[in-house]
C-alpha cells in the first residue's frame, strides 16, 4: 500500500511540474441579452471575450456572484451551466446567468424598470469564479465593472 502511495505522489508531482500555466485573460463583456424577467428574478445570456493561451482547455463551473446594475443591487447571480474554454484561443463565450431579486428592496423596483429603456447599463459582478480540469480546480476572485450595451 505504501508503494502505491509513493507512486501516486510521484505521478502527481510530475504532472504539476510539467505544466507551464499562463494567466487566462478576461477582455470584457461584449453583450447582455435578458431572456426572462419575472417578479422572482431574471435569466440572461452574457457574452464575454476570454483568452486562454494555455495548451490545455478548462471548464468554468457553476459559480455565484453579486450583481449590481447601474446602482441597483440585484442580489446573487448564478452561472447556470458549465462552460468549456478552448485551449490556445481567444473567443467569445456565452454564460447563462440566473438571478433572484431576493436582496432587492421594493424601493429599487422603479429604478430597475427605468433601466429597461436605457441603451447601456453599468454592470458590476463581484464574487468567485470556479474553474479547472479534472482534479485541478482553482477559484478566481472577480470584481468587474463595465458599461454594457443592452440588446
Amino acid at each position: 500500500m505504501k508503494k502505491y502511495s509513493i507512486c501516486l505522489i510521484l505521478f502527481v508531482s510530475l504532472l504539476f511540474t510539467g505544466c507551464d500555466y499562463k494567466e487566462v485573460t478576461f477582455s470584457g463583456v461584449e453583450g447582455v441579452k435578458v431572456t426572462s424577467l419575472t417578479q422572482n428574478g431574471l435569466d440572461a445570456l452574457i457574452t464575454v471575450r476570454i483568452k486562454n493561451p494555455n495548451k490545455m482547455s478548462f471548464t468554468v463551473y457553476k459559480s455565484e456572484m453579486d450583481v449590481t446594475v447601474s446602482g441597483v443591487n440585484l442580489g446573487k447571480a448564478y452561472i447556470a451551466e458549465n462552460v468549456r474554454i478552448k485551449r490556445n484561443s481567444e473567443e467569445l463565450y456565452t454564460f447563462k446567468i440566473s438571478s433572484s431579486f431576493s436582496q432587492m428592496s421594493i424601493m429599487q423596483l422603479p429604478k430597475l424598470l427605468s433601466l429597461a429603456t436605457s441603451k447601456t447599463l453599468q454592470v458590476n459582478l463581484k464574487g468567485v469564479l470556479k474553474g479547472g480540469k479534472m482534479f485541478v480546480k482553482r477559484s478566481f476572485p472577480i470584481d468587474v465593472t463595465q458599461n454594457v450595451p443592452l440588446q
